[in-house]
């Protein structure tokens, strides 16, 4: 083993504190199954990171660290939040927020620059972007005009990364400072391999790894997939469909819009390029970067803000009680709405409020009224609702250092860095009155129920053992997926 891939064990985070050396790392698979280490999104729906204590001080800088969240969920729901507040606020401050993501694969990371970049490319109207982001966000394959766009935004995204080329206002919110060259080199080989031309035989590497997964039950995987629906998706997040999710387990297709419309292009963008070196040898499952058992459907469409009036009409169901109920809107719906809830806010620095029951894009107006980049529909001497930073982490021994102790007012831990809440190096991380957010595994399909109450319990009691630490709030209705704990008195 290389002195990197050494040195990284000493934090007791199997998946994040990797080397880069293909040939000497060492990852254990034991609890992520299919999920993979390579996931490209989280386990949770999106959550609002600013500080209970601090939602209203809107003219302090706020420290955001987000170990391993596989998207940018959470980044936009915290921007759009502060939007609103900071709007709202006598305060001429725009409120600074920086986001300090941490993730050990280019291809996540690159998954990160891709969809905020479309969070705010104003040339294309919030109605089509939310689509837009959803299809990439979460399908296998995707129309031919989005495969174009991918390419376009690849190149684009080439030379924001090795020149600092402006991009829609990115390279002001992007500061790559915490990456090294030979990272930013990987980022761009990830950019450049989105080429339209460049067959990913993405179907055959899913199909591999289905097969990998369900072994002698392959045949009958369908039964599998309705067992999980009704024993471990359904009782928390009814709001999927058994259809929708059925779709997306055997075929890879989350979220499609329009009548008709073709996805026969692969989602480049779930597929990163082959190590050089191995290319040769290299199996197809290797290239394959996506979970194949969860879903993306938690992470925006289980749930959403129910501030707006008409936000609970999107969980109706009919036929209560009659053993047939059902729902009239589906995940596909929420997502729509909590995306472009969050552009629109970001954008106008507005809440958004749906006109018509049901019709999630009737808060937008007409087509005049659809808000484009903030970056660029700004007057100069205005100052922007939020000063949004993301600063992209690819090795994490970074954080790890002295300038960052007592640094962060919030730290998000998703499922797969749990493993690090043991380890008092992330607490010498946190500010006093500091707030943990962490990712259980609820909606990890890959355990049992009984696995999964026993591993959040042995989160809780691994925490709250700490006389400082205190459980504010959790996700109840959908399970228990996110623990909110808050840090008292001086712990150091």
């Amino acid at each position: 083993m290389s002195e990197d891939a050494g040195e990284g064990e000493i934090f007791k985070f199997r998946i994040l504190l990797r080397s880069q050396d293909t040939e000497t790392k060492r990852v254990s698979l034991a609890s992520f199954s299919s999920l993979g280490p390579r996931s490209m999104w989280g386990i949770s729906p999106q959550t609002n990171l600013l500080p209970s204590t601090r939602r209203d001080e809107t003219s302090d800088v706020v420290n955001i660290l987000l170990l391993s969240p596989s998207d940018p969920r959470s980044v936009l729901e915290t921007i759009a939040e502060a939007s609103t507040k900071n709007a709202d606020s006598s305060k001429n401050t725009p409120v600074e927020l920086r986001f300090y993501v941490v993730e050990e694969r280019p291809e996540v990371l690159a998954r990160h620059f891709l969809l905020l970049h479309i969070l705010y490319d104003r040339t294309v109207p919030v109605r089509q972007r939310a689509a837009l982001y959803l299809e990439v966000f979460g399908n296998a394959s995707v129309r031919d005009k989005t495969a174009a766009y991918l390419e376009e935004k690849g190149k684009a995204l080439v030379d924001l990364v090795l020149d600092g080329k402006e991009q829609q206002g990115m390279e002001d919110m992007l500061d790559l400072s915490l990456l090294k060259q030979r990272e930013l080199d990987d980022l761009a080989d990830v950019f450049a391999s989105w080429r339209t031309s460049q067959e990913s035989d993405l179907r055959e590497m899913r199909d591999e790894v289905l097969r990998s997964f369900y072994r002698d039950r392959y045949d009958c995987r369908e039964g599998v997939v309705d067992w999980d629906y009704h024993a471990q998706v359904k009782p928390h997040a009814s709001i999927i469909h058994p259809i929708q999710f059925r779709d997306w387990r055997l075929n890879g297709q989350a979220f499609e819009f329009g009548v008709g419309a073709a996805y026969v292009r692969d989602n480049p963008s779930l597929v990163g390029p082959r190590e050089k070196r191995d290319f040769a040898r290299a199996r197809l499952s290797d290239n394959l970067k996506m979970d194949v058992v969860t879903g993306p459907f938690v992470c925006h469409g289980a749930t959403c803000d129910r501030s707006d009036p008409l936000a609970d009409g999107l969980f109706e169901i009919h036929n209560k009680g009659t053993g047939a109920e059902q729902h009239r809107y589906s995940a596909t719906d929420v997502a729509l709405y909590n995306i472009t809830r969050c552009m629109w806010q970001v954008g106008t620095g507005k809440e958004y409020r749906m006109k018509l029951k049901g019709d999630v894009l009737s808060g937008l107006g007409s087509e005049e009224e659809d808000p484009g980049s903030p970056f660029q529909n700004r007057d100069r001497n205005q100052a922007a609702p939020v000063d949004a930073k993301v600063f992209p982490v690819n090795d994490p021994r970074k954080i790890f250092k002295k300038k960052f102790r007592k640094f962060f007012d919030v730290a998000f831990v998703s499922h797969g860095a749990s493993g690090l809440l043991r380890d008092s190096d992330l607490l010498d991380l946190l500010k006093e009155d500091a707030e943990v957010v962490v990712e259980t595994c609820r909606f990890d399909l890959t355990k049992n129920a009984s696995s999964k109450e026993v591993a959040i319990k042995i989160i809780r009691e691994a925490l709250l053992v700490k006389e400082n630490i205190v459980e504010m709030d959790s996700s109840v209705a959908l399970g228990d997926c996110l623990l909110r704990l808050k840090l008292r008195r001086n712990l150091f």
